[in-house]
């Protein structure tokens, strides 16, 4: 121990980046002089993520590390996970059925059944909890604890809204509850819980007045699926309360499951994308795919002044309309990204596509990930003979105009081999 108190800190601090986590705690319980060196480590470990639900123990935790004088500065990704309870017999049929299943294939086990007194008082601690949770939200405290965690957090840089992470929060109500907390948006109890979070969160944003650099809007890691647009649509008063505070908000990821054709689900994003006028990067998910519904329409009405980076992501449409959407951006856009793009049959081609891109100077930089035309994928050969190698992921432009050239000259569509 005197040898290891007697090494500088930019050695100890070496040491203690090379521990793993439990070593490292470990480490600050030996003296006061290691917990005070070892801190800083622990924090860039454990606390530059913080995954929370919109539950009041969840969200009172964020606001005591955000008021930490070496774990709120270290805190840079907030993840506000959607894991919510349900009404207690929605979860409890399952329960019953399994019990039906037991009793008529010979494996019922009245121990591991609960007494009419357990599921009474099961019940109603449920039922406890089901209320916190509503009051959180309907009070607006989800909104006041979120706004001053924010507020005080210095380092603050992305704000995620996800159903993809489970916090220890989450797996502590769950025990309270002694049911799992669900995050998928089935029933019309679970939709409206999210639509007041994504409503919680953008006020506490607005209430916060803090210049943090992202939100990611991205249900849809776990459940496949992701937010209605309509599901994004706030009150009138609302609205008109956040833009009479404009949000400094430069950068927004969506992802987005338009549930009927027509303008309204377009309306609907647009509406909710016009709530943040500075930003520069916009990136828009279709998950499922967006089989040419939703995406030309939206393609001829987005118009961002500010806009320098800009991802399209999971959907089939013509190659002018890509076009349209590039060149009304083409005074600021500095970079775009298409993946899962696909440019349907009988919809133009990717070379038409690339070489207008290229002669009109419509964005320097472009990146195609896993695109494809007519259903068919696209890869660029990077050499010819039995050396060639196929790429599904390949960026153009980044080393000048030749590099346009080059790329469309060897984009493979379909077959490796032709």
């Amino acid at each position: 121990m005197p040898a290891l108190l007697g090494l500088s800190n930019e050695i100890f601090f070496l040491i203690a980046d090379a521990l793993d986590l439990t070593s490292l705690c470990n480490l600050r319980l030996a003296s006061r002089n290691l917990n005070h060196v070892a801190l800083p480590a622990l924090s860039n470990r454990c606390f530059e993520t913080r995954y929370v639900t919109l539950q009041q123990h969840s969200l009172e935790n964020l606001i005591k590390i955000s008021c930490h004088p070496v774990f709120g500065p270290a805190l840079k990704n907030l993840t506000i996970c959607i894991d919510h309870l349900t009404e207690y017999h929605e979860d409890r049929q399952a329960s019953r059925a399994l019990w039906y299943w037991s009793v008529h294939h010979g494996d019922f086990d009245p121990n591991l059944w609960e007494t009419d007194e357990e599921a009474v008082m099961g019940r109603q601690v449920h039922n406890l909890l089901v209320e916190d949770q509503k009051f959180m939200m309907e009070s607006g405290l989800n909104t006041t604890y979120l706004a001053q965690a924010m507020t005080t957090l210095p380092n603050l840089e992305t704000v995620v809204v996800d159903d993809a992470f489970k916090p220890c929060s989450a797996a502590t109500l769950e025990r309270q509850a002694d049911l799992p907390l669900a995050n998928a948006m089935e029933c019309f109890k679970s939709i409206q819980f999210v639509e007041r979070a994504l409503r919680a969160v953008v006020l506490a944003i607005v209430a916060s007045n803090t210049s943090f650099y992202e939100l990611d809007i991205a249900p849809g890691g776990l459940n496949a699926v992701g937010i209605r647009p309509n599901m994004l649509v706030f009150p009138k008063p609302v609205l008109r309360h956040i833009r009479s505070r404009p949000i400094s908000l430069t950068s927004l990821s969506l992802t987005v499951r338009p549930t009927h054709p027509g303008s309204e689900c377009v309306s609907d994003l647009l509406s909710f994308i016009a709530l943040f006028p500075r930003l520069q990067r916009l990136s828009l998910e279709f998950n499922p795919l967006d089989k040419h519904k939703h995406f030309p329409e939206f393609s001829q009405r987005l118009q961002l002044q500010d806009l320098r980076f800009l991802g399209v992501i999971g959907v089939q449409c013509t190659d002018g309309e890509l076009v349209a959407l590039l060149l009304r951006h083409k005074d600021t856009l500095e970079e775009a990204y298409f993946s899962l793009v696909d440019i349907m049959a009988g919809g133009g081609s990717w070379q038409a596509l690339l070489a207008t891109v290229r002669d009109e100077f419509l964005v320097p930089v472009l990146e195609m990930n896993k695109c494809l035309s007519g259903d068919k994928a696209v890869h660029y050969r990077d050499s010819e003979g039995d050396d060639a190698i196929y790429l599904d992921t390949f960026e153009i432009g980044r080393t000048g105009t030749q590099d346009w050239t080059n790329k469309i000259n060897g984009l493979v569509i379909g077959d490796r081999s032709l």
